[in-house]
């Protein structure tokens, strides 16, 4: 995987030209709305992937990279609009220069390109995941059960665990039809064998019977068994028969058929019962409705474990009250139940009448096709695709009831033109001399063992259709119990680590925190506790600040699940834009403690979490961007660098006065930010126009009560090198603080007061010693921490002064 270390743009969707030195750590870019900082974002996802998310999704339609990636001033140009990142490879140390332009957005230039760095920026380009915006974030927490498991899925990259399901259950309805089918069709070639014997039953002894008396006819020995591979002409030789068809089956096959078209009125009386049922449900245009919601009333039922709907989510009175109100909308949909129930029986009767029915008329396509006429078998085959197309639709409710006009069109009763073919097929049968007795048994058996042959097939059929259901049934059992464990196991992990991260963030109000995510086929349910009160979705009652920092910590659950050591950078565009200031900061903590090896390339509007992120050590001054006066012909003004450097710009331009101001608001920002972290008291006000001196003040007081803090323990530990530590520090601190004092008023009049107008550099630089100096003290000496000394509290007293990187570090503690 990859860090950042530098990012060039040019011409750019909202940047003319910029240069950012991430240098492979965290990183802020903060300013106002419409300041350009998503910008930042777009380029770091085009150069990575070659797209850029915020054209795709809902919403987007007629949006393209090609046409909306480049400056709108070069709009005709794509060929302008440039990206080149410098990234890291973290395994190797190696960098390289990826260039992508819009023009050619499909192809990344890597200088130096060697396999290594390639497979570092594919791999990075598999993971888009890693630049998130908010909108994308608080998916994992407001989303429906559903939504929320393909969205997490995805993030996972466990998409195919859903389609899979899917696909085995599509596999598994298609073999439960298939074998319906293959079962229909095995009673057909039953009845067609069971006919032409002229039998009532299949008993094997009764089948022997008939088969033996025409063998006996032919001189043959009697068959012992009937068995799968029985051959009905075994040892008949290959003597010529007298005509390819049995003469006498097939006069019975058409008398059946005959009889069967003379009485139709069970199958007439199973079409008028489907026929009414559909009409029931055509009657009452809901029911359809209801008949789908059913299935979900009763999972939902099934699915109750506390006063929360599993279904909407909505929180009732008590689980007796939500369990009573899905009991009763299911009595509501009891009738349309029975209605289905009512259609479903009608149309597998129908279907098996139909079945019957077109079997007969199967059977006689051999004699139609040796004494019939020349129409009467294409007539025959076109009825039966018409009987065939029927079937079909009464094996499936959704396909009976979508199309009740083809389910009832009349097919039972032949056409004039057929009828007369039958009949003149009874003649032409009736005028076939008679056979002689071994001609007669010879063709019988002739016909006995095609017939019995289909017999075998079709069963043999069922019994791998049927086989194959089974296996379909037991696989997507199977595999939903086995995605449904592994699942659990693996949101169980994330569930560990979500909580932590909300307690960490939230530790002064909501220490005992605990989530649940519960998987299920197809869906993934949240649930969070609230106060130790129960366990409730997200948005029953935590604030949206609340669930923007549960998206952030279930967001940096499942990348950690996902990536581990690899989860090395990602891109957060403007995630805490609901989260107040306190727990903000704590964000910023969180994302240095836990994943100080992560670098984090951050958006905000918000200044004041900006220096918060320094104050932690998330980030220091020299990664900081501040984004303002964006206009369409320039893009937007940056500043880098910490406010120091500034300062001397200005001073360098002569400009003393816009260094004064530098100067005071760095104070002013500092200061507050100092106060904060030492845990210092300031007057409330109700309008926020704190000024300057009350946060130096409150500063200054608090600096003094934790050094004596860090004496009187030094003391009690009898730790000599604190003590020592302790004493230089006072000693640092009576030389500085005065010296501020006596400068720091010239700040105001330089601000505030136009006689002070022509101050020289001169005037102004003790002002900025004593400032530099000033700060220093609270202060990490460190130039890669840079972070602001802070209290560390436990159980609500003072443990330690440090700073981030631990460099710095005061025992508060007495024994």
């Amino acid at each position: 995987m990859i860090q950042l270390e530098h990012l060039h743009v040019e011409e750019f969707r909202g940047l003319r030209s910029l240069d950012l030195d991430l240098k492979a750590h965290s990183f802020v870019v903060y300013g106002p709305n419409g300041s350009g900082k998503s910008g930042v974002v777009d380029a770091i996802d085009f150069a990575l992937t070659g797209s850029v998310a915020r054209l795709t999704g809902a919403g987007t339609a007629g949006l393209t990279i090609q046409k909306h990636g480049p400056h709108v001033h070069r709009r005709d140009d794509p060929g302008a609009a440039v990206v080149t990142l410098t990234v890291r490879d973290v395994a190797t140390g190696e960098t390289t220069r990826a260039t992508r332009s819009v023009k050619n957005h499909g192809t990344l230039v890597l200088d130096p390109d060697t396999p290594e760095l390639r497979a570092a920026l594919d791999e990075a380009l598999n993971h888009p995941e890693l630049t998130l915006s908010r909108r994308e974030l608080i998916k994992f927490i407001v989303a429906q059960p559903g939504d929320r498991a393909a969205e997490v899925q995805a993030l996972l990259k466990l998409d195919r665990v859903e389609g899979n399901r899917k696909i085995l259950k599509s596999a598994l309805s298609k073999a439960t039809t298939d074998d319906k089918v293959a079962v229909g069709e095995r009673v057909t070639a039953e009845q067609a064998f069971q006919q032409h014997l002229g039998l009532t039953t299949l008993l094997s002894e009764e089948v022997l019977r008939e088969i033996n008396h025409r063998r006996t006819t032919l001189g043959l020995e009697p068959l012992t068994e009937l068995t799968i591979d029985t051959d009905m002409l075994e040892g008949a030789g290959e003597r010529p028969r007298s005509a390819t068809f049995n003469a006498d089956g097939a006069k019975r096959d058409l008398a059946a058929l005959t009889a069967a078209l003379a009485d139709l009125g069970d199958l007439d009386a199973a079409r008028a019962s489907l026929d009414a049922a559909l009409g029931a449900i055509a009657a009452e245009p809901d029911v359809l409705d209801q008949i789908r919601h059913r299935g979900l009333l009763t999972a939902g039922l099934a699915g109750i474990e506390n006063a929360t709907c599993p279904l909407c989510e909505k929180e009732w009175e008590s689980e007796a009250d939500l369990r009573t109100h899905i009991e009763r909308r299911l009595a509501t949909t009891q009738h349309a139940e029975l209605l289905k129930t009512t259609v479903q029986t009608a149309a597998d009767a129908y279907a098996r009448h139909l079945r019957l029915l077109r079997g007969l008329i199967e059977t006689t396509k051999p004699a139609a096709a040796h004494v019939g006429d020349a129409e009467l078998s294409h007539a025959l085959d076109e009825w039966i695709s018409a009987m065939r197309a029927v079937e079909q639709l009464c094996s499936n409710f959704e396909l009976t009831t979508a199309t009740p006009d083809d389910v009832l069109r009349p097919v039972s009763v032949a056409s004039a033109t057929t009828a007369d073919h039958l009949r003149e097929l009874r003649g032409a049968l009736a005028a076939i001399p008679d056979e002689s007795r071994e001609d007669a048994a010879r063709s019988f058996l002739d016909v006995a063992k095609d017939r019995w042959t289909r017999v075998r097939l079709a069963r043999a059929k069922a019994g791998k259709t049927g086989q194959v259901r089974d296996v379909a049934s037991t696989i997507y059992t199977t595999y939903c119990d086995a995605a449904d464990g592994a699942l659990s196991a693996l949101y169980a992990s994330v569930e560990d680590d979500f909580s932590h991260y909300y307690r960490f963030v939230n530790s002064d109000d909501e220490g005992s925190f605990r989530a649940e995510l519960i998987p299920a086929a197809g869906s993934l349910d949240l649930k969070v506790d609230f106060y130790k009160l129960g366990l409730f979705p997200p948005v029953a009652y935590h604030s949206e600040g609340h669930q923007d920092g549960m998206g952030i910590c279930l967001y940096l659950a499942l990348v950690k699940q996902l990536l581990g050591e690899k989860f090395t950078f990602a891109v957060l565009d403007d995630v805490v834009m609901s989260v107040d200031a306190h727990h903000r900061r704590r964000f910023a903590e969180l994302l240095q403690s836990e994943f100080p090896d992560v670098q984090f390339i951050i958006t905000t509007h918000d200044e004041v979490w900006a220096r918060q992120m320094r104050s932690a050590g998330l980030v220091t001054s020299a990664t900081m961007a501040r984004f303002s006066a964006w206009s369409v012909d320039v893009g937007p003004t940056v500043g880098t660098g910490d406010f120091w450097t500034a300062i001397e710009t200005d001073l360098s331009a002569g400009d003393v006065a816009a260094a004064a101001a530098k100067l005071r608001r760095a104070l002013e920002a500092s200061a507050a930010d100092i106060t904060e972290s030492l845990g210092g008291a300031v007057a409330y006000r109700s309008d926020g126009a704190y000024d300057l001196s009350a946060f130096l003040d409150a500063a200054k007081g608090r600096h003094a009560k934790l050094l004596a803090m860090g004496a009187s323990s030094a003391q009690a530990w009898k730790n000599d090198t604190q003590k020592h530590q302790v004493e230089l520090l006072k000693t640092r601190r009576a030389a500085v603080i005065p010296e501020h004092d006596g400068e720091v008023w010239l700040l105001n009049k330089l601000v505030h007061n136009n006689d002070w107008a022509n101050a020289t550099e001169a005037d102004l630089r003790p002002v900025i010693e004593a400032a530099r100096e000033f700060l220093r003290l609270f202060q990490c000496e460190n130039p890669g921490c840079d972070s602001w000394l802070s209290v560390s509290w436990n159980k609500g007293n003072e443990e330690s002064l440090r700073c981030a990187c631990g460099t710095f570090s005061l025992n508060l503690l007495k024994k």
